[in-house]
Order: C-alpha cells, then sequence, then structure tokens
C-alpha cells in the first residue's frame, strides 16, 4: 500500500533522493517501495520493445515529468520529439506512457493519473496488469481492453500477448 502525505510542488522537488518511487498528485504524495525484479523485467521489455520503433533518445525508464503542479514518473514513457524541458525537468505528459500496475498501487490513484496525462496531452497510455496478462489501452475519448496483441498505430508496434506475463 502506498503512503500518502500533502506536499507543495516546491516542497516536493526539495526532498532528498530516497529509494523507491515519488509523485506527486493533486499535493499527495505518494511513496511506493522499488519495484520488484519481475516488475522491472516487465518495464524493461516494453522498453526494449519501444526501441525498435522510436529513437532511442526519446525512450525513457522512470523518468519524471511535470505536469502543472504535479510530477509523475511513468514505468516507461516515450517523449515528444520537441517535449518542453525547464530546469532539466521535462514538462508536459510524454506522447506515450506505460504504467505496470502493483500490488500497491490504488485504481483510483491510477485514474486520477490518465486523466491527468490525457488533459496534459498525452497521445496514448497503456496500463498493464500482469496478474490477468492484460492491458487498458487509453487515448482520448476512446478506451481498449486487452488480453492479446495489441498494435499501437501512434508508434508502429505491437504487443503481443506474450509481452503481457510477468516475468518468472
Amino acid at each position: 500500500m502506498s503512503a500518502t502525505t500533502q506536499l507543495s510542488l516546491q516542497e516536493f522537488l526539495s526532498l532528498p533522493d530516497a529509494p523507491g518511487k515519488l509523485e506527486l498528485l493533486d499535493g499527495e504524495l505518494i511513496s511506493l517501495p522499488p519495484a520488484k525484479r519481475s516488475h522491472m523485467e516487465m518495464a524493461k521489455r516494453f522498453q526494449r520493445l519501444l526501441e525498435t520503433a522510436i529513437d532511442r533518445s526519446r525512450v525513457w525508464f522512470e523518468m519524471g515529468y511535470q505536469l502543472g503542479q504535479h510530477w509523475l514518473q511513468p514505468d516507461v514513457s516515450v517523449s515528444w520529439p520537441d517535449q518542453l524541458v525547464k530546469d532539466d525537468w521535462f514538462q508536459g505528459a510524454p506522447m506515450l506512457v506505460i504504467e505496470i500496475v502493483s500490488p500497491g498501487n490504488r485504481a483510483e490513484e491510477i485514474e486520477r493519473k490518465i486523466a491527468l496525462y490525457l488533459e496534459e496531452g498525452a497521445a496514448e497510455i497503456w496500463v498493464v496488469y500482469p496478474k490477468t496478462r492484460s492491458m487498458t489501452i487509453v487515448q482520448k475519448g476512446n478506451t481498449l481492453r486487452s488480453q492479446g496483441d495489441y498494435h499501437s498505430e501512434l508508434i508502429g508496434v505491437t504487443v503481443k500477448a506474450d509481452d503481457l506475463k510477468p516475468a518468472g
């Protein structure tokens, strides 16, 4: 389960480095423990898949994005070719977001993140559920649930059903 604390963006950006994943959503500090090996293996699989279609310089692993007064860190992302950078931080949503759901993620939290990513300009969001070997694909005005292969027209790659299997 994630622990929460209320912070301003400035307070958040002043936090010392710590293990795990920290995000700021609606002033709420979302703190998750370090990812397990199986989670990271799946994220690496997605990263390698994306790098077959997108220049490596735009594919990111746990990169932070400042979205107004929020700060989110998707498991894997693809930045826009002209993604704004300010103070060495990406500004706005990436073009493609991949969130791999962990036991510590709350459904309401995932929904809030999806809404914010879309509001801030993400073109496509993949929410991956390793336990059910399924994925929800969200685009503005369109949501698709997949347990089989999914072809992304946005970047020209196909996620195979086997890519959704947790690492063993």
